[in-house]
């Protein structure tokens, strides 16, 4: 490693050390870590995007790759080349609505891209609820959650990437709303030319307001991976670990991509959640998927199912160009 790489790192860890100690203490207090399950907000940032990942059992962190690397490490986005935009709608059970639409290029020696996340649930019906003049209301209760991101990545050597991204945070149920604000800060490492590359990246660093009095912390969550490509990069094997810091979640992911044919790739992959998969039973981890290319365009599928809870589609459109 050059004395280049090496002063970057150094850089780089100090950046990450900061983040993951001072920026969380600063913006939730020391009582706000390992609170356990359900004790975060703004669950939707949780939600991975891309059908790409889904269907690899969401062991993204370290492939990173394409434009889907905005939301799972922004370091990955310095291995983009040219432009690329995306569309991702998702069917999940309960009637909910997941889009997201995403858009990058290269700029400033590294690459930046934009993204917008969407969660939207139609159908809850008001009940009974009484407004501050006694009238009874009815109708259905609005729930959105928005979140909209800008994130910069870049190449510091032909074996580190380092990326950063900002977001701004919007959630609205029935006639309350809050906002909120975060960082990712993300990593990606090749020990040598043609070898496995390690990824980390730290999720939603910041804070958000109240629906009423108190806040949630967001789901600050770790995350570390490794991936390695066949020589003809037809074949990619992934593992990731995730840790929710304040939710004491963690979950453990694995998952392949095999390009059979230069315009058709099959992957499948299993993720285990300590909080989910133990309720849903062993198959809810379970995760395949599909892509296509034509031409300039990519068209993905996953699908995941969730045990009890329904089954989960997504298709995903990227182009390049």
């Amino acid at each position: 490693m050059s004395k280049k790489e090496i002063s970057g790192l150094r850089i780089l860890l100090t950046v990450l050390i900061f983040a993951f100690w001072i920026l969380p203490f600063t913006f939730l207090g020391r009582h706000c870590f390992a609170l356990g399950t359900g004790t975060t907000g703004s669950q939707f940032l949780k939600l991975g995007v891309g059908s790409r990942p889904a269907g690899m059992g969401e062991a993204f962190v370290a492939v990173a790759d394409d434009l889907n690397a905005l939301y799972w490490n922004p370091a990955g986005l310095g291995n983009v080349e040219g432009r690329q935009a995306s569309l991702i709608h998702t069917e999940w059970f309960q009637c909910i609505r997941y889009e997201y639409i995403g858009y990058c290029q290269p700029l400033a020696g590294g690459v930046i891209g934009a993204g917008a996340t969407f969660l939207w649930i139609d159908g809850i019906e008001r009940r009974g609820y009484i407004d501050y003049s006694g009238a009874t209301l009815e109708g259905y209760v609005p729930a959105r959650d928005l979140s909209v991101s800008v994130a910069y990545g870049k190449g510091l050597s032909e074996r580190l990437n380092a990326g950063l991204s900002l977001k701004g945070i919007y959630r609205q149920l029935d006639n309350y709303t809050a906002g909120g604000a975060a960082i990712d800060i993300g990593l990606l490492y090749k020990p040598s030319p043609g070898a496995f590359t390690l990824g980390l990246a730290i999720q939603n660093i910041g804070a958000q307001g109240a629906f009423i009095n108190e806040p949630d912390p967001l789901p600050l969550n770790l995350k570390a991976g490794i991936a390695n490509k066949s020589i003809d990069g037809n074949f990619t094997f992934a593992a990731d670990l995730n840790y929710g810091l304040v939710d004491n979640v963690w979950s453990a992911g694995a998952g392949i991509e095999w390009w059979i044919h230069p315009a058709f790739s099959i992957r499948s992959g299993y993720r285990f959640n300590s909080s989910s998969t133990s309720s849903l039973g062993f198959l809810s981890g379970l995760s395949c998927g599909a892509g296509f290319k034509l031409n300039i365009l990519n068209i993905d599928y996953a699908f995941v199912p969730y045990g009890d809870l329904g089954y989960t589609h997504r298709v995903s459109l990227l182009a390049k160009f």
